[in-house]
C-alpha cells in the first residue's frame, strides 16, 4: 500500500495526531530550519549556501516567503518544514525561472501562483500521512488567499506521488544544477474535472469552496496546452514485462510480488548526452539501470567505468546511505536510464526477497570489486 492510499483511508486519525502552522515566532522559526538542516545536510548531503533555506535557485534573503512546520502532536516534535513564496518575486531570477519555467505563466497568473520549496519531512516519517498534513495546509491556504496554481519542482522518482495529489507537468525533465533530473509540475487549485480523475485527497477541501469556481487557472492551462500540445515531460512510469531482463542484476531470483513491490513506481528517463543522470555529493537516494545507451561513471575529470544496457549503477550510495562519491552521466543522444528510489528496497517483506535482493546488490558489488583490481 502506497504512502497516499494510506492517507486517503486514515486521514481522520492522521488529523489528530500530525499538524501544520505557519511559522510567527523565532522559537518555531529555530525548530523548523533545525528539521531542515538535518534532513537537507546531515541526511541528504545537500548544502548550498550559507542557511538551510538557500537553495541553488534563489537565495532566501532576498525574497519574501511563508515558512510551515510540521508538529508531532504525540510526540511533540517539529518533524518537517515547507517555504512558500509567490511565483511574481522569483520571475526575475534566472535560475528560479527556469526551474519552474515561470514564462510559461501570464504576469496575471505570477501573482495569484505559489511556488513550493523546501519541503522536508525527518526520515522516519516518511511512510505516514505526515506530508501530506504539511502541503493540505499549504492547499487550503492557498485557496483561502486567492490563489490559482501552485508550482514546484520535483525529482523524479517523487512524480508519481505528485501526480496523485493533483500535480501534472508543466515542462519536460531537466538537469538540476547539483546533478540528477528535476520535472516543473503545476497544479491548477479549481480544477476539480482533473483532481477528481487522478481521485486527489484535495477534493474535500475544493467540495468547501464556494460556487461557481474561479476559471482563469483552468482556461491558462487549457490555451497553453493549445498552443503547446500535450506536454510530454520526457519521463514514464516503467511497465514490467517479465521478458524484459534490464533490472535483473537486482530483481534475479525474486518472487513475482517482490519484483513488483521494487519496480513500483520506476520512472523511465530520457538523457542527452553529457547529462548528469546522478551527482557526486548527493545523499544516495536512488539508484538505476542502463535501459539504453550508456552512461559513465566519472571521478572529477577521470572517467573510471562506462556501463551498458542491464547494467546497475548508483548501488553503492544507496547500500552503505552516504553520499555519492562520482557522477553519472549519460554517453550518446539516446540514452534511457530507469531511476528506482531507495525506498524500492524498503518495500519488500518477504524476508526470502529481502535477503535476495542483498545477495543480488553484494554480487554486483563483488564483480566490479573484481574487475577494478584487474584493470
Amino acid at each position: 500500500m502506497s504512502w497516499l492510499k494510506n492517507v486517503i483511508e486514515h486521514l481522520d486519525n492522521l488529523r489528530g495526531r500530525y499538524t501544520a502552522f505557519l511559522v510567527r515566532d523565532e522559537a518555531s522559526r529555530a525548530e523548523v530550519l533545525r528539521v531542515l538542516d538535518e534532513v537537507r545536510r546531515k541526511e541528504l548531503n545537500r548544502v548550498h549556501g550559507g542557511s538551510a533555506l538557500e537553495s541553488a535557485s534563489f537565495v532566501d534573503a532576498d525574497i519574501q516567503y511563508n515558512l510551515y512546520g510540521l508538529k508531532d502532536t504525540q510526540e511533540n516534535r517539529v518533524i518537517g518544514c515547507l517555504r512558500v513564496t509567490t511565483a511574481d518575486q522569483l520571475a526575475a531570477i534566472p535560475d528560479s525561472r527556469a526551474e519552474y519555467v515561470l514564462e510559461k505563466l501570464t504576469p496575471p497568473l505570477l501573482g495569484r501562483a505559489q511556488v513550493c520549496t523546501r519541503l522536508a519531512v525527518l526520515r522516519q516519517y516518511r511512510k505516514t500521512g505526515a506530508a501530506f498534513v504539511l502541503l493540505r495546509q499549504a492547499y487550503d491556504d492557498a485557496l483561502a488567499g486567492g490563489m490559482l496554481a501552485v508550482l514546484l519542482s520535483c525529482e523524479p522518482g517523487l512524480y508519481a506521488g505528485y501526480v496523485r495529489l493533483g500535480f501534472r507537468p508543466l515542462g519536460g525533465v531537466h538537469q538540476a544544477a547539483s546533478g540528477g533530473f528535476r520535472i516543473p509540475m503545476v497544479a491548477i487549485l479549481h480544477d476539480e474535472q482533473y483532481l477528481r480523475q487522478v481521485r486527489s485527497p484535495m477534493l474535500r477541501t475544493l467540495a468547501l469552496v464556494p460556487r461557481p469556481l474561479p476559471q482563469n487557472g483552468m482556461q491558462w492551462y487549457q490555451e497553453l496546452e493549445a498552443r503547446e500540445g500535450s506536454i510530454d515531460p520526457g519521463v514514464a512510469f516503467y511497465t514490467d514485462h517479465e521478458a524484459d531482463e534490464v533490472h535483473d542484476q537486482l530483481t534475479r531470483g525474486l518472487t513475482p510480488v517482490g519484483r513488483a513491490a521494487v519496480l513500483r513506481n520506476a520512472i523511465e528517463v530520457k538523457c542527452s548526452h553529457g547529462d548528469r543522470v546522478l551527482g557526486a555529493g548527493d545523499g544516495g537516494r536512488s539508484m538505476g539501470f542502463v535501459r539504453r545507451g550508456a552512461v559513465q561513471i566519472e571521478e572529477g575529470r577521470r572517467i573510471i567505468a562506462v556501463l551498458g544496457e542491464g547494467e546497475l549503477f548508483g548501488e553503492m550510495a544507496v547500500v552503505l546511505n552516504a553520499a555519492r562519491t562520482a557522477n553519472v552521466a549519460a554517453v550518446g543522444h539516446d540514452t534511457r536510464v530507469l531511476l528506482l528510489s531507495q525506498s524500492s528496497l524498503d518495500r519488500l517483506e518477504n524476508p526470502a526477497d529481502q535477503a535476495q535482493v542483498w545477495r543480488n546488490l553484494a554480487r554486483v558489488l563483488a564483480t566490479r570489486m573484481v574487475h577494478r583490481g584487474r584493470a
